[in-house]
């Protein structure tokens, strides 16, 4: 039962002929909901071994992720490893490298995933000119925000925390939700780094908030099952680094500020669209100054999504033991 940025960790184990590496992983039990892990720390894994596999190469920084869960990923499997390989091996050159990860528990595969990665710093081409540029979508400072429960089973929530920014929500538009979020540990220890950030992409409300008093759905509780994510990162991480002229004082290094927005929902199956944005300070932290241009002064630090079910919680509890081998 670790903090985010010591559970998150795989241990490489071997090296195929073909390319592949194989690494461990540990499923946390802290880092799940109900009984079932978390579907952003499942990400997180695979960033982190993918992310390990590009080390001390020419594309070391991860650009994007598409990951597909194909089976539940549970605590109770004996082992759980992930096999990382190069689509193209022996493509070394080039702007782009891209990468497939397989999540295997107990020989059976349970998430698969394709990334691509680059060096964000080397980057070249068009951006768009000031005049176009988004600001942040959240107007709530965070250093006025206030922190609020997280949504009940989230086991991991001594670890992370997050202030609702209510101003950002329309009726009648999808659910709409904006939110300051990030670690609750303030030392340092816990970084926001690239194999960090689906754990925050995922941090977010639930559409069945807009039903729940619906008579077909009232007091029923649910689950929110990932089918598939994806997250494209803008910047270089870890957000130390990312100072500019327009931000010279850096970005709080363990917040980030989340607008989403989930529409679609029909038959149970929604998607929504996530952007994460660099804050100017920590939640509640009343040393900083607020100035007039926050706002224009952050970055979005990555856009992602996904799609997902509303299923009844017992389907949850299901996996809280070893499946039975009759069935």
């Amino acid at each position: 039962m670790a903090p985010l940025g010591q559970a998150k960790k795989t241990t490489f184990l071997k090296a195929r002929d073909d390319g592949t590496k194989i690494y461990s992983a540990t499923m946390d039990p802290e880092w799940t909901i109900h009984v079932v892990p978390f579907g952003g720390f499942t990400l997180s894994l695979v960033l982190n071994a993918a992310i390990q596999y590009q080390q001390h190469t020419a594309h070391e920084d991860v650009i994007y992720i598409t990951c597909f869960f194909l089976k539940a990923v549970v605590l109770s499997a004996e082992r759980t490893e992930l096999h990382v390989k190069p689509v193209r091996p022996g493509k070394t050159t080039g702007r782009f490298m891209n990468l497939k990860v397989d999540l295997f528990q107990d020989d059976v595969l349970k998430v698969t995933a394709n990334l691509i990665f680059g060096s964000i710093p080397l980057e070249t081409g068009p951006n768009l000119p000031s005049s176009h540029r988004p600001k942040c979508p959240l107007t709530l400072h965070p250093a006025t925000a206030q922190t609020v429960e997280q949504f009940n089973k989230a086991n991991f929530a001594k670890h992370t925390e997050w202030a609702v920014d209510k101003s950002v929500s329309k009726d009648g538009d999808g659910v709409v939700f904006g939110c300051w979020t990030g670690y609750a540990d303030k030392s340092g220890t816990e970084k926001l780094e690239a194999d960090t950030l689906g754990v925050f992409l995922d941090i977010t409300i639930s559409p069945f908030s807009v039903i729940a008093d619906d008579p077909n759905w009232k007091g029923m509780n649910m689950w929110l099952p990932t089918l598939v994510m994806s997250l494209e990162f803008k910047v270089k991480l870890p957000l130390q680094s990312c100072v500019s002229e327009s931000s010279p004082r850096g970005f709080a290094p363990t917040t980030l500020g989340q607008f989403n927005r989930k529409s679609h929902l029909r038959n149970g199956r929604y998607t929504d669209i996530v952007e994460l944005w660099t804050a100017p300070c920590n939640i509640g932290d009343k040393e900083c100054v607020v100035d007039e241009k926050w706002r224009e002064r952050m970055v979005c630090v990555a856009v992602g999504g996904q799609m997902g079910l509303l299923v009844p919680a017992e389907l949850n509890q299901r996996h809280s033991s070893p499946p039975d081998p009759k069935l």
